[in-house]
């Protein structure tokens, strides 16, 4: 590519980009031959064609690569007058003028919140909003996305009008084309989630997709999807009207002033020093973009904000002959990786490809300002290719500019939002994933409201910044991370997917005997464990992306290795890693400890030593903090076990509301290793290697011990499984591990002993109606309305959060349940199954969605976990859900457009 290189500086006016693609296929050829002059300058041209992309205005000189400019407005203070001095204090700094940072300072400032400062290194916008594709889009795959793309459509939308300044607010619709059967079934899912929000979408044919869009080639596909009211906005210009209006109310927008320290004391924010002087202030906001990483590390103690940038590419096109594309909808071809949008006459047409290049591996360069990256055109001529063949026409446009910008992706594709675990008041809205427009307006709505009210109004568990420890901030795992996570956001994410990339971080002393027993693994909050268990002198090949005839979302690949495992579990013995739960230690040498936890947890902590308590954590609300099992060790010695993903936020809970320092509290997690040994012959088995006495009515279930097994001693055995089989928990010292698992698995033909994985857990519990924080219900749901009443003591003698909330519930009603339902009519071989999310009926009338789906394998059939409620369309009200309402509707449950109906039940058989 010498001859490639050496012509970069050539200027030109026009580019054909068919010619161009043609051009780079022969410069690909001959990589290590001489290249046509010809060739390597039309592929120049894009590097080298600089235009003002906003108004379509050609420049006549060429600036550096590094110092393209995007819009007319990026950089200047239009509606923002001159910068106030730095005040000596505030309410609130903001660090970071971009769509996140202008949002939150917008919504502070129209609650009333005027005593704030937004501080930025650089200018507005000047890091990634400024090229921003300007897509907003409603359909979103949670709740709490959909949610905030909400919010952010009326904020746009009427901005203009609260403002006067003009945001390019333009509603053309949009279209997403499948290529394939499972992608059109995918998008067939994303319109059956939409009873909940009651967004307008359709599924539509190819020959609709080419009307929607006469330049898209639609030969290929199996038919799409319309939303008739997605919109674009022009970035900047949205962040200027926010801090317009926002100024007005008093905030003060100040540029060019770096934070260098954020300071605290007592665990709470109190200043930040600059380069300009110190701030008092009550409150921080990391709204850092792609520096929010670095920022955290400028406190003491640091913050982790896991996002790391990538490359984002996308072409601009000038005007195509014969076509106008003033009022076409945006499009999105996620099979080819591809999205595109009307752009000044002509289009815009980016990519998220499957395989991103991170940027800045050795970090951001100083006054990095509305700045592009070098072009890779070896990296981006598959994406190309790609959009050559959807829209054939695009041959013949001209190139305006191929764009290279920084974007900033999580580990898990979700963005960052929430007050950090490790400092009070030092709260974060980062890492949109280059959605950073559609998600910003809305987030920033819902930041501000959890700062003032000091809970957020949704559930935000899946973007809560807790939900990441340090292992998921660590430099090397984010680069790997991000290269896959970049085209994850246009892959079909089925609910059970894993990632790819950055694994075996954390891994159990177990884990080396599980994979040569043939487990598959997956991952959870970083640690490796196993989904199900193949025979390891199998040469069969389950390839999780080729389920039998019904296609990925049919028949799991697993089905038959999961029947084998339920019934070791049922029959005889099956052992399963749960290493990955958080494990805590909470004690004190006086009463502290049981005073906390009593007023933490809306069960009654102060039970008889050995005992176990599963119980929930409530917020002021009544609603789920965590949900946990707690293990009375001794008078005030307790032994805390949690979800994996709950491990930053129950430890920073408990953290926040310890009062006396004489409680010592410690986390455990990576000092014991889980063994779930469950199944009726479990008793026999382990009393094998035990002189504890293990008789129920020597050892009660839900009670603990502190025995040996075998060499083994200071194993904290729990006479519980968490999935309601009989069996125990055995948490035993990791050097002990390995001798403890081979002894149990020598007794193999004895006791048929089987490694089972977290699928067969799941269908486990399942049916047992045993419902799940995260899968079935969240910070906004009670125990009264999750089959959870047992873990409430509303009568016991401490006061705890969330006891007021729940008295009123109970007092008054709820008005949605969760309950189990069997689907009848399913054909299991040859239908789709359920996965979750799938619309309920009763009476032919919509009453909720599903949650958590599995095989009963001791019925046959296929159990759903789903929410009831009980809506009055006549007088538009949602009424109390009795348990008669419950049982006494007909139920079908809606896969995919057909309707099966279902039993409801709630409460599980016997088995």
């Amino acid at each position: 590519m010498i001859a490639l290189l050496g012509v970069r500086q050539a200027r030109h006016r026009g580019v054909n980009l068919c010619k161009v693609h043609r051009a780079f296929r022969r410069c690909k050829r001959l990589r290590h031959s001489s290249v046509r002059a010809d060739d390597s300058r039309q592929v120049a041209l894009l590097s080298n064609h600089h235009i003002a992309l906003r108004t379509g205005r050609t420049d006549s000189h060429t600036l550096p690569v590094t110092q393209r400019h995007y819009s007319t407005t990026a950089g200047q203070n239009d509606g923002v007058d001159e910068a106030p001095q730095l005040p000596k204090s505030a309410r609130v700094v903001i660090c970071g003028g971009g769509i996140s940072g202008c949002s939150v300072a917008y919504h502070l400032a129209k609650l009333g919140w005027t005593d704030v400062v937004l501080l930025e290194k650089g200018s507005l916008t000047c890091g990634t909003t400024w090229h921003s594709s300007g897509l907003l889009r409603r359909f979103r795959s949670t709740s709490l996305e959909t949610e905030c793309a909400r919010i952010s459509f009326d904020l746009y939308s009427s901005l203009e009008e609260e403002t006067g300044f003009a945001t390019g607010y333009k509603e053309n619709g949009a279209i997403m084309v499948a290529k394939t059967k499972d992608r059109l079934i995918a998008y067939k899912k994303l319109l059956g989630n939409s009873r909940l929000s009651g967004i307008e979408g359709e599924i539509i044919t190819p020959e609709e997709c080419e009307k929607y869009h006469p330049m898209l080639y639609t030969g290929d596909i199996e038919g799409g999807f319309y939303s008739p009211t997605d919109a674009t906005v022009n970035p900047s210009d949205v962040c200027q009207a926010l801090a317009k209006s926002a100024k007005e109310k008093g905030v003060k927008f100040i540029e060019k002033v770096e934070i260098q320290k954020i300071l605290t004391g007592s665990g709470k924010v109190y200043g930040v020093q600059t380069n300009q002087g110190y701030i008092k202030c009550e409150y921080f906001v990391n709204c850092g973009g792609m520096w929010a990483r670095d920022i955290g590390f400028l406190s003491r103690p640091s913050v982790n904000v896991p996002l790391q940038a990538c490359e984002h590419y996308y072409l601009i096109t000038k005007p195509v002959d014969g076509i106008d594309t003033t009022n076409l909808p945006a499009f999105k071809d996620h099979d080819s990786h591809l999205f595109g949008r009307e752009w000044s006459g002509g289009l815009m047409i980016g990519c998220f490809e499957p395989n991103a290049k991170p940027a800045f591996i050795e970090g951001i360069p100083e006054n990095f300002e509305f700045q592009m990256l070098p072009e890779d055109w070896d990296h981006f001529q598959p994406m190309l290719a790609n959009m050559l063949s959807r829209i054939p026409k695009l041959g013949h446009a001209e190139v305006r500019q191929l764009f290279v910008g920084p974007e900033s992706f999580t580990p898990d594709t979700k963005f960052i939002i929430g007050e950090v675990p490790e400092i009070t008041n030092y709260f974060v809205a980062a890492g949109y994933n280059s959605s950073g427009i559609s998600l910003g307006g809305g987030a920033g709505q819902l930041l501000a409201e959890w700062m003032i009210n000091g809970v957020p109004r949704l559930d935000t568990s899946i973007a809560d910044v807790k939900r990441f420890c340090s292992t998921h901030n660590s430099k090397a795992f984010l680069l790997d991370r991000v290269k896959e996570i970049v085209g994850l956001h246009y892959a079909i994410r089925h609910p059970t997917a894993e990632f790819a990339s950055a694994r075996n971080v954390l891994c159990s002393p177990l884990h080396p005997r599980l994979e040569a027993a043939g487990a598959v693994f997956g991952e959870k909050a970083g640690w490796e464990r196993p989904l199900y268990v193949k025979e390891p002198e199998s040469d069969d090949f389950l390839d999780d992306e080729k389920q039998g005839i019904s296609g990925l979302f049919g028949k799991p690949c697993w089905f038959d290795i999961m029947k084998q495992e339920h019934k070791a579990c049922r029959e005889d013995v099956g052992l399963l890693d749960m290493t990955s739960f958080a494990k805590f230690e909470l004690k004190s040498p006086g009463s502290e400890a049981t005073k906390l936890l009593q007023y933490l947890c809306c069960g009654d902590i102060n039970m008889p030593i050995g005992n176990i308590v599963h119980t929930a954590m409530l917020n002021s609300h009544g609603g789920f903090v965590n949900d946990c099992s707690v293990f009375r060790m001794a008078h005030n010695h307790y032994f805390i076990i949690s979800p994996s993903f709950k491990r930053t936020t129950c430890y920073s809970w408990l953290l926040k509301h310890m009062e006396s320092d004489k409680i010592e509290l410690r986390d455990v997690t990576n000092m014991y290793t889980a063994l779930n040994v469950m199944g009726p012959k479990s008793k026999e088995l382990l009393q094998h290697f035990t002189t504890t006495p293990l008789d129920s009515s020597e050892f009660k279930p839900f009670t603990g011990k502190v025995i040996d097994i075998g060499y083994a001693s200071g194993v904290r055995a729990l006479a519980m499984t968490h999935c309601g089989e009989k069996g125990w928990m055995l948490y035993i010292p990791n050097e002990m591990a390995l001798p403890v698992y081979d002894s149990i698995i020598q007794k193999q033909q004895t006791y048929g002993i089987k490694n089972v994985g977290y699928y067969v857990y799941q269908n486990l519990r399942i049916e047992k109606f045993l419902t799940f924080i995260h899968q079935d219900f969240n910070s906004m749901h009670s125990p009264f309305e999750t089959g959870r009443t047992f873990q409430v003591r509303l009568e016991k003698e401490n006061d705890y959060i969330g006891r007021k909330a729940l008295a009123s519930l109970k007092e008054n009603g709820v008005k949605r349940r969760l309950a189990m339902f069997f689907l009848d009519d399913h054909d299991m071989e040859n239908e789709l199954w359920p996965w979750g999310n799938e619309p309920i009926y009763r009476n032919g009338q919509f009453t909720g969605m599903t949650t958590s789906v599995g095989y009963g394998f001791s019925l046959n059939k296929i159990i759903c976990i789903g929410w009831i409620t009980n809506y009055n369309p006549s007088t538009k009200q949602q009424l109390v859900v009795t348990n008669d309402h419950v049982v006494s509707g007909h139920y079908e449950v809606d896969i995919v457009g057909k309707r099966y109906p279902a039993k409801a039940r709630l409460y599980p058989l016997t088995y």
